[in-house]
């Protein structure tokens, strides 16, 4: 079983819950029955938007259930393959990330500016030819900063790791439970 959280912020940046599910499955009609609930606890308000792991499930679900909601892809999940993708071992590895990380986490930068700069930074570390990144770019809408400048709060919720932590203290409190259940 898998607990979802519904986290998101409130006006002074902490964290708030509106809900939870847990589904069986991580599957498009588990997280579709999910969204359908959550909806329908929020009086059919929609969040502006949600922040994932790209979870091909949620990515197939989110949109049958949610009409005005943007998809957003978490940073924190992209940004931990940089190192697998790009290798570790090259040379200008530490150089790349620095650049990488300066365009991808600046709250200033306009979108064209980024993707001008990434063309630059993808040309000069020969990352225009590595499908990930190539992919990684042509997705850039749902998880650049630049790209989600309109969004309110789009800045402060930017990883899904106010999700996770609180998942983090669920899986404790639960398997302290069965720990003190059995003894």
């Amino acid at each position: 079983m898998t607990f979802t959280p519904f986290t998101g912020a409130d006006h002074h940046k902490r964290s708030v819950t509106f809900c939870g599910a847990v589904v069986a499955h991580e599957d498009a009609d588990s997280f579709k029955l999910g969204f359908t609930r959550f909806l329908a606890a929020m009086g059919g308000k929609e969040p502006k938007y949600i922040i994932t792991d790209q979870d091909p499930g949620i990515l197939n679900a989110e949109p049958s259930v949610f009409k005005t909601t943007r998809h957003r892809y978490c940073m924190w999940h992209i940004m931990n393959k940089v190192p697998i993708k790009y290798g570790v071992t090259r040379e200008d590895y530490s150089v790349f990330v620095k650049k990488l990380n300066d365009i991808i986490w600046y709250e200033d930068i306009e979108a064209a500016e980024f993707d001008a700069k990434w063309e630059e930074i993808s040309r000069e570390h020969m990352v225009n030819n590595i499908d990930w990144f190539k992919e990684m770019y042509a997705k850039r809408k749902p998880w650049v900063m630049a790209h989600c400048r309109d969004l309110d709060m789009g800045g402060v919720i930017r990883t899904t790791q106010r999700s996770e932590s609180e998942n983090s203290v669920i899986s404790i409190m639960c398997n302290y439970s069965v720990i003190a259940k059995i003894v």
